[in-house]
C-alpha cells in the first residue's frame, strides 16, 4: 500500500482512489493529487501514479525528523552526545575562569540609564520623623526585624529602599532610640560601616567624610568605594544626621565607573530635607 503525505499535519493518507485531494486528518487539501500529477503525466495510469508519488510507511518512518531523533538516540550515537555535552561543561568552566566574578556581576548590576537624568523623579515625605527625598526610581517599604542588641536600643526603625535593576540602589534607614542610650554621629557612622561590611559582603573600603549642614543638623557624607562580594567595584555615598534621640541615613550605591551613577547619586543627596 502506497500512501500521499501530508504536508500540513503529517497524516499519511492510503492511495485506494484516484480520487483522493484532501486529508483524511486535517481536510487540507494534498500535494499532488492524481489529477494534477496526470496533467502532466497524460499517458499515465493511477498505479504509475502511486508509484512514482505515493511513499510506504515504512520510508515515511525512516526519513521523518522522529526517526532522525530517534536514530540520534541510538546506542552507538551515546557516545557522541555524551562527549558534546561534556564539551559544553567544559567551555562554560573556562569562559568563567577566563572573564571571572567581574564578568558575571558587570552583567548583573548595570550602569545606571542617562534617561534617569531627564525622566520624571519621585518626591516623597517618609517616616515618623518627616524625611523628603528625590529620586528616580520609586522608594518601597523594605522593613526588616530588628536583632540582637539594636532590638533592645531602637524604639522605632522604618526602611524604604528601590527594588533590585537601574543600576542604582537606594536605602533610606530612620531609628528612633530609647532615651537613655548614645546616638552620636560617630556611633552612626561606625553603625552604618558595620552594616555595609555584613550585608554587602563588601571588603577593601575605601572612603573619605566630610561634615554636612541638612535641614540645620549635623551630619556626616560619606563617599568612597569597596570590592563587592570580591567581583567588582561599587562607588557609594552615605548620609547620616542625628538629632536627639532620632537617626536617618541615606546609603546610595552604584558601579564605581558609572558617571551617571555618580551625578544621580549627587542630585539624590541634595534633595534630602528633615521636616
Amino acid at each position: 500500500m502506497k500512501y500521499l503525505h501530508c504536508d500540513n499535519c503529517g497524516q499519511p493518507n492510503p492511495l485506494k482512489s484516484e480520487y483522493l485531494t484532501f486529508c483524511d486528518a486535517c481536510g487540507k487539501k494534498l500535494p499532488q493529487s492524481f489529477a494534477g500529477w496526470q496533467k502532466q503525466h497524460p499517458m499515465a495510469t493511477f498505479p504509475e501514479y502511486c508509484q512514482a508519488v505515493g511513499i510506504s510507511l515504512k520510508e515515511k518512518t525512516n526519513t521523518g525528523p522522529l526517526y532522525r531523533i530517534k536514530h540520534q538516540l541510538q546506542t552507538a550515537n551515546k557516545g557522541k552526545i555524551v562527549l558534546f555535552f561534556s564539551l559544553v561543561v567544559v567551555l562554560i568552566a573556562v569562559t568563567g575562569s577566563l572573564f571571572g566574578k567581574r564578568a558575571v556581576f558587570t552583567f548583573l548590576y548595570p550602569k545606571v540609564p542617562s534617561s534617569s537624568l531627564y525622566s520624571t523623579w519621585h518626591t516623597a515625605t517618609i517616616g515618623r520623623q518627616a524625611l523628603e527625598i528625590s529620586t528616580p526610581v520609586k522608594l518601597w517599604v523594605h522593613d526588616q526585624p530588628l536583632e540582637g542588641e539594636d532590638a533592645k536600643m531602637i524604639e522605632y526603625a522604618k526602611t524604604y529602599s528601590n527594588e533590585d535593576g537601574g543600576g542604582i540602589r537606594i536605602t533610606v534607614n530612620m531609628f528612633s532610640y530609647i532615651s537613655n542610650v548614645a546616638n552620636s554621629l560617630e556611633e552612626a557612622v561606625t553603625a552604618s560601616h558595620k552594616s555595609l561590611q555584613l550585608k554587602e559582603t563588601a571588603t577593601e573600603m575605601d572612603c573619605k567624610s566630610i561634615p554636612v549642614l541638612i535641614s540645620g543638623m549635623q551630619g556626616v557624607l560619606e563617599e568612597g568605594n569597596y570590592l563587592y562580594k570580591g567581583g567588582i567595584r561599587l562607588a557609594f555615598c552615605n548620609l547620616v544626621m542625628i538629632k536627639g534621640s532620632n537617626r536617618w541615613q541615606i546609603q546610595i550605591n552604584y558601579r564605581e565607573d558609572d558617571p551617571v551613577g555618580r551625578q544621580v547619586a549627587q542630585r539624590v543627596l541634595k534633595s534630602v530635607k528633615i521636616k
